[in-house]
């Protein structure tokens, strides 16, 4: 089956009509509201979710290390595991998150929360892509110096934050009729948020390089990936500390 049908401006129309509702938060929260096709949902977030992404794997031309065309591949790996590491987290997250439901007494309500989730993580794709030029703006500002690949980790990783918060912001709104029905429901907003935060920076750690470092060739994925990813975190930030301000942590 064709996914764009026989028409594809009107698809094209249904994933931007998505796009406006997941923005506007009136998916689940609002009775009235038409509900948003799964379809374009999907559409949305496999069509923007790669954007970041690709801007993401720029870094080694964009500090003028590495010329476009070698740079291509790396980009088209970040552009991919964008979507990839958001969907692993949700995949990872949501078996205990239904078993706290169901613990709590909240299942018969879990196919409403999974819709608030669905929606939530696509704002984030939508968030994301959003932020791909302040990206590309960064890296040509940073330029090509000892601690310039540490910042746009720590730059990279403030933009997902500032997209997760944002979208946690959605999850709440979209999770408004849930908790007005059952008070319950607000802490399984907050369970979901740290267990989403934690299996996410995680993920992200073993999915890397989304950067790439132009001292290393082009890989998928990093041989030494299954580490622990708040160790390293620490590590990069007391690297950056140490070289601007000559002393460490």
């Amino acid at each position: 089956m064709n996914p764009i049908g026989d028409n594809p401006w009107r698809w094209l129309s249904s994933v931007v009509t998505a796009v406006d509702g997941i923005l506007r938060s009136h998916s689940v929260c609002n009775i009235d509201a038409k509900p948003l096709s799964i379809r374009s949902v999907a559409a949305a977030v496999l069509l923007l979710g790669p954007v970041y992404g690709i801007a993401m794997g720029s870094y080694a031309w964009g500090v003028g290390d590495r010329d476009f065309i070698r740079q291509i591949p790396q980009m088209i790996y970040s552009g991919t595991k964008v979507p990839l590491l958001i969907a692993i987290t949700v995949l990872v997250s949501l078996p205990s998150f239904f078993v706290l439901n169901t613990l709590m007494g909240l299942r018969s309500d879990f196919r409403e929360a999974l819709s608030a989730i669905v929606a939530a993580q696509a704002g984030m794709v939508i968030i994301l892509c959003s932020l791909f030029p302040l990206t590309l703006f960064f890296y040509v500002s940073v330029g090509d110096s000892s601690v310039s690949y540490q910042l746009a980790i720590l730059f990279n990783a403030g933009m997902f934050g500032l997209a997760s918060v944002s979208a946690q912001i959605q999850l709440r709104s979209y999770y408004r009729r849930l908790i007005d029905r059952d008070m319950r429901h607000r802490w399984m907003v907050r369970m979901w948020i740290l267990v989403y935060a934690f299996v996410g920076i995680q993920a992200g750690y073993v999915l890397r390089p989304f950067i790439g470092n132009p001292s290393n060739p082009t890989t998928f994925l990093r041989r030494d990936s299954f580490q622990n990813a708040y160790v390293k975190l620490f590590s990069i930030v007391s690297d950056v500390i140490d070289s601007l301000f000559g002393y460490g942590m």
